[in-house]
């Protein structure tokens, strides 16, 4: 059944050609207007379906404004519009629409486009229903496993991953019985992968004596609600004193979501997330957690019932053992040579778990040698398409008179050298996955045709007569500000917007810099492979030039001079690498007089070479590292991984 059609559109022209458009494809069109106050009474008195909306509309309200009153009504609606600038453009993705199609259009793309909206609108409804009942059902996994208490917290926390991404949780009760808190806390170190931290290894990593934390937690404010606090709140929220405020500082964390769970003995059961991202945290997770709440509650009854938890909780916090927790980890298949675990990083596998196993096209964005392949790879290889074709167009390589042959084919005799007919890359790559690196390159006649290949799916070979159907998802990648190429009229937005469903964005080098000892070691090891050499590593001198450059060329740059590190090295380690000079004054990380300002993990990493070398790189017992350093030695053997510190630089 096709939707009532509102038109909110100020020139009369176009909104009349637009009613003619529709209702001659059999949509009902409840009504026009020229502002926002006079479609506001018209969406009350008419209910529409779905809205067409102008961006720029007459009056003090424009269509953006209208388009957060449809959000928040839940109703679908398509913008409509001539090419926007930059802040424009952000304005109105902020708002969600179903849709976007630019002047002047074909009456076949409006109808596609409002096919897609409607889709679109209806699936997102489908889809949360869909997210609360594979939710529901992995608590009841959960709840009936044998494992204890502490690993099936871990395992809700993971099943919230997906929809409430965090990089520490923290899940309990406060005021129980005589203590003010009791918890769990959980640290993300890897995808899969999480450290269970304990009140003795809290203890340890923050400094914090039994009675400093209870006067902490008595000075937390905990909401009663789900709540989110992003960027700005978030340090609001974290400038005094507090436990948030040690979480923060501790495990460099930008915002936080409260999910609490009033149980049936009066009781709240809390879930804290934190997140390193400043902008983590978003309405619609409320939306979701308003689903997800009374099935959360049946298994925490259900848990506290079988295992007598609250005895448990009860225990005398001085008491606890003061032994690290065992690490739970997975293998990362289907993300194979991407390597590191970084957190950015891990927000991109988790993007990438979420969209693999569905047909939404995805946009990579990364600057050159960030490894945009590798992860259009991966999303092919983790999808059901998995076993057909993945092809690979590069945009940016191929002359614009023969890209369009490229992808598309073509007949015999289309053209002078057209000797034989020529089959193009989208039909190579039905009923797989095609991938259009650096699409910001394609010149924009081409940007309409495979608009309508999106849209309709389907291609005409150069010089054919008849559509040829095709079954394809599309992955691109470009180095390119899409959005400044919208405003600047290089890219079409309703093709940017097409493809910029499930974005995501790779983190450059220089922000992943906790990675590089990790790459370092990958790289070493595939070409002592190719080389027949044995090399171990680079000098602790070589590691500290590689933490300090800025990397403008990324992985990609790292690669190369660990390559030629590699063929170089007369013995088992590589004494220097021979980083380039900057390019034109490109520098990051610099403070104003161009001294590097050091990161928190780099002062750290530093600050344990140097008591190893105290020890002679001993680590246990008395006398070694971690008695030096005051932390477990397991707790120091993870940090020094996690840095890339190897015992040998200590010596």
């Amino acid at each position: 059944m096709k939707p009532k059609i509102l038109i909110v559109e100020d020139q009369f022209i176009e909104a009349h050609d637009l009613q003619i458009m529709l209702e001659k494809n059999g949509y009902p069109v409840c009504g026009t207007a020229k502002s926002v106050k006079e479609a506001l009474p018209l969406i009350a008195s008419q209910n529409p379906g779905l809205v067409l909306v102008d961006i720029f509309l007459k009056g003090t309200q424009t269509g953006i404004d209208l388009a957060k009153i449809l959000k928040e009504e839940n109703r679908a609606f398509i913008f409509i519009s001539a090419n926007s600038n930059h802040e424009v453009l952000m304005a109105a993705k902020a708002t969600q629409p179903q849709g976007f199609i630019v002047k002047p259009f074909r009456e076949k793309d409006l109808l596609v486009t409002l096919e897609i909206a409607q889709y679109r609108h209806e699936n997102s409804l489908e889809a949360s229903v869909k997210k609360e009942k594979d939710f529901r059902k992995r608590l009841q996994e959960i709840t009936v496993d044998k494992e204890g208490w502490e690993q099936k917290l871990l395992n809700i926390g993971k099943a919230f991953q997906p929809y409430i991404n965090f990089d520490y949780m923290v899940a309990g009760f406060k005021n129980k019985g005589n203590l003010p808190y009791t918890a769990m806390s959980y640290l993300r170190i890897g995808f899969n992968e999480y450290q269970i931290i304990g009140l003795s290894e809290f203890q340890v990593i923050t400094n914090l004596k039994t009675d400093e934390i209870n006067t902490l937690q008595a000075k937390t404010k905990i909401d009663k609600e789900p709540v989110y606090y992003n960027d700005k709140d978030f340090k609001d929220l974290t400038a005094q004193p507090s436990m948030r405020k040690v979480v923060a500082d501790v495990f460099r964390m930008n915002s936080t979501f409260t999910l609490p769970l009033p149980l049936a003995n009066g009781e709240i059961f809390y879930f804290f997330f934190y997140s390193r991202k400043p902008d983590a945290y978003n309405d619609a997770q409320l939306d979701l957690c308003s689903r997800f709440c009374d099935g959360l509650k049946d298994a925490i009854e259900s848990m506290l019932s079988i295992q007598k938890q609250p005895e448990v909780l009860e225990v005398s916090l001085v008491k606890e053992k003061a032994q690290p927790k065992k690490n739970t980890a997975e293998a990362r298949e289907g993300f194979e040579g991407i390597i590191g675990r970084s957190h950015l990083l891990l927000n991109v596998f988790d993007n990438i778990s979420q969209v693999a196993g569905v047909d939404t096209s995805v946009l990579i964005l990364g600057e050159s040698g960030t490894g945009k392949e590798r992860i259009a790879e991966s999303v092919h290889n983790l999808s059901p398409r998995k076993k057909q074709p993945l092809v690979k167009i590069n945009c940016a390589v191929l002359p614009a008179n023969l890209i369009e042959s490229e992808l598309f084919g073509h007949e015999k005799g289309a053209f002078t050298g057209a000797m034989d007919r020529r089959i193009g890359k989208f039909e190579l790559a039905n009923k797989g996955t095609i991938f259009l690196d650096e699409i910001g390159e394609m010149p924009l006649d081409l940007q309409a045709k495979l608009l309508r290949v999106l849209q309709e799916k389907e291609i005409n070979r150069i010089g054919g007569n008849m559509p040829i159907k095709v079954d394809i998802r599309i992955i691109a990648a470009t180095n390119r500000n899409l959005e400044k190429e919208v405003a600047d009229g290089r890219f079409r937005l309703d093709l940017y917007y097409r493809l910029n469903i499930f974005p995501i964005e790779l983190p450059s080098l220089r922000e992943r810099k906790d990675d590089i000892p990790l790459l370092v070691d990958h790289f070493i090891e595939q070409y002592n492979q190719k080389t027949g050499k044995r090399v171990t590593g680079l000098s602790e001198r070589a590691m500290e030039d590689a933490m300090d450059y800025s990397w403008p060329g990324n992985i990609r740059e790292l690669e190369n001079l660990i390559e030629r590190g590699v063929l170089l090295a007369k013995e088992n380690v590589i004494r220097e690498i021979r980083l380039p000079k900057p390019i034109g004054g490109l520098a990051y990380e610099t403070s104003e007089n161009g001294n590097h300002i050091k990161s928190i993990d780099e002062n750290e990493r530093d600050h344990i070479i140097s008591v190893l070398k105290k020890c002679r790189g001993k680590i246990w017992g008395p006398g070694g590292a971690a008695e030096m350093l005051n932390v477990p030695p397991s707790t120091l053997n993870s940090k020094m991984k996690k840095l890339g510190i190897r015992r040998e630089l200590g010596r």
